[in-house]
């Protein structure tokens, strides 16, 4: 929720136009110190007050060199003290991009663990039971220690952020094997403590399922509407493909006709009123985002109720993050029946 508020108002209004009856906005994530001052107003106005809210750190922005990791500290704990009204409150963290050696990664470990102690210790005592901390480590050493201090700390709910980075200025995350094997590692940790874990910068409905079997508790994604900027959409369980060709380095080469697209939609299961029709779907970009928002709640409720789905049955290729885990990855199925 750091986008523009004129395309927030936009999305808003979409979605409370259908008939769906589910508020994806229920959970919302949100970056206080880098948003523009009518988001932070447009939060004000419809968020304050309610459960679910997650103030995010900004530590993205600390990874970009907009600013500097003390800076981030005061500001953010100056605008914490400042707004109680959020559910949780992510601690600063100093992400350990993929381009850094082993000694700079353990560095920055050894930083958001003694930071988020000395935050937590200047948070109001009110807040301090919603804190947020981040796991960050290559390492399955680097786990634990991030997750024993935490536990120390009293944290109930943490985060990870070690995906992988590519892209300029390490800006995008990208789910790798080495990440994955993290992510198992750490809720195997968790689990010792009774923590919740929640996972920044999820891409694409066709890793869920993956998070899934790991019993992740949440997750945040922006890509529903950063993918939708370069033309692509999603479908259940089903990663990024173009339905306007303005993207050169698509998936394929090769935008969605309508007959594949509407094939795919049924054999998903899909149906919103934001790509009911195809042409405007195509030539829209806020339609493009409403509907990849819809296609991501469609995926974590079709998991949640049990119902999967086999890419390989539809003339697909099985996703690649089937063998990240070091057990067998579970296929999905289309029916109830199936195993």
């Amino acid at each position: 929720m750091t986008a523009r508020v004129d395309e927030l108002r936009q999305i808003w209004q979409l979605w409370y136009t259908n008939d769906d009856g589910r508020n994806p906005f229920v959970r919302t994530i949100f970056t206080p110190l880098f948003a523009r001052r009518t988001v932070l107003n447009f939060m004000i106005e419809h968020f304050k007050g309610k459960n679910g809210v997650i103030f995010d750190s900004g530590g993205y922005y600390v990874q970009q060199g907009v600013v500097s990791y003390e800076t981030l500290f005061q500001r953010l704990l100056a605008f914490y003290r400042g707004n109680d009204w959020a559910s949780w409150y992510v601690l600063p963290d100093y992400v350990p991009v993929t381009s850094l050696s082993a000694g700079e990664v353990q560095s920055r470990v050894n930083a958001t663990i003694s930071v988020a102690r000395q935050f937590a210790l200047e948070m109001p005592d009110g807040l301090r039971s919603r804190m947020l901390p981040v796991v960050q480590g290559h390492t399955r050493e680097q786990i634990k220690d991030c997750v024993d201090n935490y536990a120390d700390m009293g944290a109930t709910y943490i985060g990870f952020g070690s995906f992988g980075t590519s892209g300029d200025n390490n800006s995008i995350n990208t789910v790798t094997k080495q990440a994955i094997q993290m992510i198992e590692f750490l809720k195997h940790q968790a689990q010792k403590y009774d923590l919740k874990i929640h996972l920044f910068g999820v891409g694409t409905p066709n890793v869920l399922p993956l998070f899934y079997e790991l019993g992740i508790d949440s997750f945040d994604s922006s890509c529903w509407s950063r993918t939708a900027g370069y033309g692509n959409v999603y479908l259940p369980f089903i990663g990024r493909k173009s339905i306007t060709q303005r993207m050169a380095r698509e998936i394929g080469g090769v935008a969605y006709t309508q007959a594949r697209f509407n094939e795919l939609k049924e054999a998903t299961a899909h149906n919103c009123p934001f790509c009911a029709d195809f042409e405007t779907l195509k030539a829209s970009r806020i339609y493009q985002m409403v509907h990849n928002l819809y296609v991501m709640l469609d995926t974590v409720d079709a998991l949640n109720s049990g119902k999967t789905f086999i890419p390989e049955l539809i003339g697909l290729e099985e996703s690649r993050y089937k063998n990240y885990r070091k057990q067998p990855h579970v296929k999905f199925n289309t029916g109830s029946d199936h195993e």
